[in-house]
């Protein structure tokens, strides 16, 4: 069933001699035992889903076929616009498509309804992308993400404190979800074969139980903590025009402490009591 299923993804390509292009980060997942993982995380039977560089349309099929109420594909490369449009002829009333950049779009205004996204993502978005998410105002009017991105990403996602990936993007991301890794994918799960290991993560939103602060000034803290890693957080404090040890009491942080040893509420209490000096 699988050799079948890979000489039929294969046909694709070379029925429309398309080649997958590195500029756009495409690597496209092929393996039907994966994709019925992100099928069985996501949950899609009568909800809105949208798909960012769904390529040939391999998983926005299957995400029709598992009953999706409405599945909205955002492909930059114009390419596989003919695999868009027999889907749409196929699946007239549950399937629209755009032809755009996916970092260029609101993509809240894509559907009145709440949605989710499943997405292969492709690799040199995948960071932009997750942030853009992230920075919506809460809650978000996506129930959760379902993404492949480079374990590389994914760890970083995941790091926890102290650690070497700990930094900026795990910060950012779990400040207000919860963030689930699902499985580590295999380059040969690809085509093209990446010479990365790639993971799937779930990204669900927070009700509230998060500290209060603005996405906005947590940023702004975080460029001004990690803007040298190895110095101190008082020191790094500094480049601001506040006196670091009275923010640092203020926020009961030792000031020999390193950017990634402070928690998220941490760097929460210190973009509220560092406010206009972020500006």
């Amino acid at each position: 069933m699988k050799k079948e299923h890979k000489a039929s993804f294969k046909k694709v390509f070379d029925k429309n001699k398309i080649k997958p292009k590195k500029s756009l980060g495409q690597n496209f997942l092929h393996d039907k035992n994966i994709i019925e993982i992100i099928l069985n995380t996501a949950d899609v039977s009568n909800r809105s889903v949208i798909e960012v560089g769904p390529g040939p349309c391999l998983l926005t099929e299957f995400l029709l076929l598992e009953n999706a109420e409405l599945v909205v594909a955002i492909e930059k490369d114009e390419t596989f616009l003919p695999q868009l449009i027999d889907l749409k002829k196929r699946f007239s009333s549950s399937f629209q498509f755009l032809i755009n950049d996916a970092l260029d779009i609101d993509i809240d205004g894509i559907t009145k309804n709440n949605y989710s996204v499943v997405s292969n993502l492709p690799y040199n978005i995948s960071v932009p992308f997750i942030i853009n998410m992230a920075k919506k105002e809460w809650p978000p009017k996506w129930n959760h993400l379902i993404l492949t991105v480079q374990k590389e990403v994914a760890d970083r996602l995941l790091a926890k404190i102290g650690s070497r990936e700990y930094g900026k993007l795990a910060i950012l991301l779990n400040w207000r979800n919860n963030i689930e890794l699902i499985c580590n994918v295999k380059p040969s799960s690809f085509y093209p074969k990446p010479k990365v290991i790639s993971s799937i993560i779930k990204i669900t939103p927070k009700k509230n139980n998060f500290p209060k602060t603005t996405f906005e000034n947590l940023e702004k803290i975080l460029r001004v903590a990690f803007s040298f890693r190895r110095k101190t957080i008082k020191n790094n404090l500094k480049l601001l025009n506040l006196d670091p040890d009275e923010i640092l009491k203020k926020s009961n942080i030792q000031s020999s402490l390193r950017p990634q040893n402070l928690s998220i509420e941490d760097f929460c209490n210190l973009a509220n009591l560092c406010g206009t000096a972020l500006l």
